[in-house]
């Protein structure tokens, strides 16, 4: 069965957090890939790992137990988008060969995932071919930037999808399909929309388990979505419109929605920035309700009931909707809550995810009845 949501999350503290505090009926309905990211400099100057023979598999053993402890769903995606392809741990296994066999014996289902864009790399397409499937719901290929550009030559794009399932030995009903359009901030929703549409077309035919897109309209710093401190601002989520497009024309394929949560891919929140402003990424319908505090160096305590304030205040609060809303809440009143940027982005995920799998829902329940009018 395809999920309602898959959201593509970074492998951090704020995601497992969030992931930990979620409803059960929708982390069932949600299939997230976590994105592993590189091992942080911070993490590397630690004790541990400077005393350590094997940092990566130390580090993806760490992963792999978050992920197993934090997630209450029923199926998990995992890549390590931001390394090199061929990158392995220190006993030679592939890093993606590992931390699938690592989520496997902590008892996640786990869904392996396959980059189109990094399938020129010989040692990554081995490591793909070599993965043990037993026990696997699908293979999830990933299609980025490369695949938006093979798609406007037809045979190159169809060459290499063909040469990825036969190198796995897989079938199209065995594999689901993320066309994983990245940073939309820059893109007009036009073009988002006909790249995506392109794609498509050409994978339309196939029979894929289901196809999702996914990509991100939050800027990377909160000053690019709120000129002004101390104030609000909307930022449109692109994502969510291009979806919505492409569901009511492809109504006749399992089409998923997909996004980065609160925090797009080039997010600078995982790097320390004592001057960061604070602020509250609230997920509205088709947007975000952004609140902007000013430099945290000035204080959480004094800021954030302030900044929350805007956000209950706001006729898109939605009082407990969800382990965030309810601290949003409490923050606004002056009730005492755990501050930090990390955590702040718990509460904004935490909200995020139920919303999503609420808005396209509502969205499903308004287009299966014009789908039937169209069809009589």
């Amino acid at each position: 069965m395809a999920p309602i949501y898959l959201p593509i999350l970074k492998s951090l503290t704020s995601e497992y957090e969030a992931s930990k505090y979620m409803d059960a009926a929708y982390a069932a309905v949600i299939h997230p890939l976590f994105d592993v990211p590189i091992i942080s400099e911070s993490r590397q100057k630690t004790k541990k790992y400077q005393n350590s023979l094997t940092p990566k598999s130390d580090y993806l053993d760490e992963v792999a137990e978050s992920i197993a402890k934090s997630w209450q769903g029923d199926v998990v995606l995992a890549d390590a988008f931001n390394w090199v392809p061929d990158t392995t741990v220190e006993t030679g296994e592939h890093v993606m060969a590992y931390l699938y066999a690592g989520l496997k014996t902590r008892g996640v289902t786990v869904a392996p995932v396959v980059g189109y864009d990094r399938w020129d790399d010989p040692f990554y397409q081995l490591a793909m071919r070599g993965h043990d499937l037993s026990g696997a719901p699908y293979v999830c290929f990933r299609l980025e930037a490369s695949a938006v550009e093979d798609a406007a030559e037809p045979d190159v794009f169809y060459d290499r999808m063909q040469e990825m399932l036969e190198d796995m030995q897989l079938s199209p009903a065995q594999c689901a399909v993320l066309l994983d359009l990245g940073d939309l901030t820059s893109k007009t929703l036009i073009d988002i929309i006909s790249d995506a549409t392109r794609v498509l077309k050409l994978l339309s035919g196939y029979g894929f388990r289901y196809i999702a897109t996914a990509g991100s309209s939050m800027p990377k710093s909160v000053d690019l979505a709120v000129k002004k401190k101390d104030s609000t601002a909307k930022v449109i989520r692109k994502e969510m419109l291009l979806w919505q497009a492409l569901r009511t024309e492809f109504s006749g394929i399992p089409l998923v929605f997909g996004d980065y949560g609160v925090r797009g891919p080039g997010s600078n929140d995982a790097i320390r920035n004592p001057n960061a402003n604070t602020k509250i990424r609230y997920t509205c319908d088709k947007a975000f309700l952004v609140s902007r505090g000013h430099s945290a160096s000035e204080g959480w305590e004094l800021q954030m009931p302030a900044v929350a304030t805007e956000i209950v205040n706001s006729k898109e609060f939605l009082p407990d909707f969800s382990w965030g809303d309810r601290v949003i809440a409490n923050c606004s009143n002056g009730l005492p809550v755990k501050n930090g940027h990390g955590k702040w982005i718990a509460y904004d995920t935490s909200h995020h995810l139920a919303f999503v799998v609420e808005e396209v829902r509502e969205f499903e329940r308004v287009l299966a009845p014009a789908t039937r009018a169209t069809m009589a």
